[in-house]
């Protein structure tokens, strides 16, 4: 009897083992597919999934800020396809974007002395960034805007990381891996400034 009990603690064991391997295998998959460069035509979707969602809310920013380049060039694609009601123009838009310098592998945040947010001032603000990971620049921008008592701010991006802290009020999709959009050349020094220099 107790070979038995041993025997199927052995079984019980190695069926453990045979699920958790697939379960890797499983994410290793997941993790891949998502590690995938974006096209052109993917980021004409998801923007205009976004044009349809703040459609849907009846939502027209005054001003678009970017954030990036990334959000910059969603921006850009924002201000020139909202409708405006009653209104022949595209939507104003700023660019925006934090710096950064590497100290012994610690990355110190510089004041960015050439932007001002004064004249946000009692508008209805839309922020974008191309990607929200972690939510840190997003929030960081929210709280600098929100100083200068905008009448209303919403956030948008193309991509959302799955574990970000933040949750934008309009994303295009939601993602668990890296990724490239269509404007990040591979081979041509494009870098993400904000992550550890190698």
């Amino acid at each position: 009897m107790t070979m038995d009990v041993k025997n199927l603690f052995d079984i019980a064991s190695y069926a453990l083992a045979f699920v958790g391997f697939l379960a890797t295998l499983y994410k290793t998959a997941e993790v891949w597919l998502n590690l995938r460069s974006f096209s052109w035509a993917e980021v004409d979707k998801l923007v205009k999934k976004l044009i349809s969602q703040m459609s849907s809310d009846m939502f027209v920013p005054d001003v678009i800020v970017g954030i990036g380049r990334g959000g910059s060039i969603l921006g850009a694609l924002l201000s020139g396809n909202l409708r405006v009601p009653d209104k022949m123009r595209n939507i104003p838009l700023l660019g925006v974007d934090r710096m950064y310098e590497w100290h012994d592998g610690e990355r110190i945040e510089v004041e960015n002395r050439m932007i001002d947010f004064a004249p946000l001032r009692g508008k209805k603000v839309l922020l974008v960034a191309g990607d929200v990971l972690t939510g840190g620049t997003m929030k960081f921008f929210l709280h600098e805007i929100e100083q200068v008592n905008p009448q209303e701010i919403r956030t948008a991006c193309f991509v959302k990381g799955v574990t970000s802290a933040y949750r934008p009020d309009y994303f295009g999709k939601e993602i668990t891996g890296d990724f490239r959009m269509p404007w990040m050349y591979k081979g041509y020094g494009y870098v993400r400034d904000s992550r550890k220099p190698n």
